[in-house]
């Protein structure tokens, strides 16, 4: 150690704390070197000592290596092997180890063998004969042994004597067997069916009766050669020789799949004719394909196409319908493509965007141009798709009135069709609602050429019971065709139904009330001067 005191230098300062808290350290002190007389100091200015805490230092865990990978639990099938490691502990307050003890992964050695199972036997069979001595069987079915299993072990079949001593003089007639096919297909024929006499080679006795009948068959009348539609080539397909009254058939374009359909009338005189080919089963390949990839997407749930699923939907659906291209099938396929539509947004309690509103009354407005007339009527010949759109509309009307605010109202209209949706709570109707309103944007030319028009009472919003929650919220749909009456069924009588037909939607249905929809259609003069009335069927809603 340095000397103090020596001439030009000030003492040593303290020492400084050691530099560790624990184990061993080191300390320092300083001095300063004052020279007045122009002279160095000797001697160092900075010294340090060793200097040991008293405190032990805290030692960490520390994990040591893991140890093998143990054998797979099981010698077949799924199983697991394991492993571990041993942790060092800490000390003097160290840090415990970090991590898993233990380690485990999935294994696979072989396939496990399955043995063959007996099924249940079956009933025991019949006895071989009707009386005396005879025999029944019974087997069952061994399922099969797979990777290495043994096979059943047993028989597979047993039998077991059976007596029946009711065995009378003479033997006993088996079932009546099936009916043959009958000699001719018109004209008349005959057809036979036979038994069998069992017993009789026990007891030496015949069976009383006979063993075969025989009846007549084909009793109608074979059609005469003009009563059969000949051989003939049209619509680039042969419709082979047909009797009348009857279908043939052939397939589609090569654009559409399914089968088209042409029928061997009768004129006036008694002499077979070939009416026009049907195409209500023939189904466009774009139409069918967007047919089938909706239903596939159904059945994942309704929530993988809501909102842009159905939206990309009724945009390839409305393209398609703008080509005014179609098969009388491509119509029952474009209603039951927007009854999916419609029932997706129903589950999945999304709100149609305006652009799916207009996209689809578009939709509705191309199916009911009236150039489709005839392929309506030939489409509901096997089923009534202009009824189905109708509902349909009814159901998206529901839809999309529940998504509007109370007050509000969607209005639109196309060549076809004109469609108002408005949302009213049942206390704000005031006074009646009549539609369609003359003066609105776009109704000129419906009020100005026709007379009819629906009126909504407002009693039917007044609510039936003082008990009620609120006051309900109704929606109302009011929609008028220009052509649907072309395209729905003929009526059965002689009622005459004006070109424009009317549809009222109202949600929630209103309770039973003595106030009724008032709905009033321009008569139809037909040429006679004498107006038509359309009939009204109070028992359908």
């Amino acid at each position: 150690m340095a000397q103090t005191g020596e001439t030009g230098a000030e003492e040593w300062s303290q020492w400084s704390s050691c530099s560790v808290t624990c184990g061993q350290g080191s300390q320092v002190r300083t001095r300063t070197c004052i020279s007045p007389y122009g002279t160095h100091c000797s001697g160092p200015l900075r010294e340090s000592r060793v200097c040991n805490n008293t405190a032990l230092c805290p030692v960490h865990g520390v994990w040591e290596e893991w140890s093998p990978w143990s054998l797979c639990s099981f010698t077949c099938g799924r199983g697991h092997r394991t492993r571990t490691r041993m942790c060092v502990p800490p000390q003097h307050g160290g840090r415990a180890c970090d991590g898993p003890e233990t380690q485990s992964k999935l294994c696979n050695i072989a396939l496990c063998p399955v043995d063959g199972q007996w099924q249940e036997w079956s009933p025991w069979s019949d006895c071989s004969v009707t009386c005396a001595n005879g025999t029944q069987q019974r087997t069952r079915q061994c399922s099969a042994a797979s990777h290495g299993g043994s096979e059943c072990r047993g028989h597979w079949a047993e039998s077991r004597e059976c007596y029946n001593p009711d065995c009378t003089a003479n033997g006993q007639w088996n079932p009546w067997g099936p009916w043959s096919g009958c000699s001719k297909s018109c004209d008349g024929g005959w057809q036979r069916r036979a038994r069998v006499c069992q017993g009789a080679a026990t007891t030496g006795q015949q069976c009383d009766g006979t063993g075969e009948e025989v009846r007549k068959c084909s009793d109608q009348r074979c059609p005469a050669p003009y009563e059969i539609c000949p051989e003939d080539y049209a619509i680039a397909m042969v419709w082979r020789r047909t009797p009348s009254g009857e279908l043939a058939f052939n397939r589609c374009p090569p654009n559409a799949t399914g089968t088209t359909s042409r029928r061997c009338a009768l004129d006036h005189r008694g002499v077979a004719y070939w009416e026009k080919p049907s195409y209500a089963r023939c189904i466009g390949n774009e139409y069918r394909y967007l047919q089938q990839s909706v239903q596939a997407h159904l059945t994942k749930g309704p929530k993988d196409l809501a909102g842009d699923g159905m939206s990309q939907v009724t945009k390839v659906l409305l393209d398609l319908t703008q080509r005014r291209n179609f098969y009388a099938g491509d119509l029952l396929s474009s209603v039951e493509i927007l009854r999916n539509v419609t029932d997706t947004f129903k589950r999945a309690s999304y709100e149609p965007s305006s652009d799916d509103v207009q996209n689809f009354f578009q939709i509705i407005s191309n199916l009911l141009e009236e150039e489709n007339k005839e392929k309506w009527e030939d489409a509901q010949q096997i089923y009534p798709g202009s009824v189905e759109l109708m509902q349909v509309i009814e159901e998206f009307i529901h839809i999309v009135g529940l998504g509007m605010k109370d007050f509000h109202n969607a209005y639109l209209m196309t060549g076809n069709l004109v469609a108002s949706i408005q949302r009213l709570p049942a206390v704000s109707v005031m006074t009646d609602i009549s539609f369609p309103m003359k003066g609105r944007k776009g109704m000129v030319d419906w009020a100005r050429n026709s007379e009819d028009k629906v009126v909504i009472p407002k009693g039917i919003f007044i609510p039936q019971s003082a008990d009620m929650d609120g006051s309900p919220v109704f929606i109302l749909g009011t929609v008028l065709y220009k052509t649907l009456g072309l395209m729905l069924p003929s009526p059965k009588n002689n009622t005459a139904v004006n070109s424009k037909v009317i549809a009222v939607t109202v949600r929630p249905e209103p309770k039973v009330t003595d106030v009724q929809l008032e709905i009033e259609l321009a008569h139809l003069a037909n040429g006679t001067m004498n107006p038509f009335c359309a009939l009204w069927d109070s028992t359908i809603m």
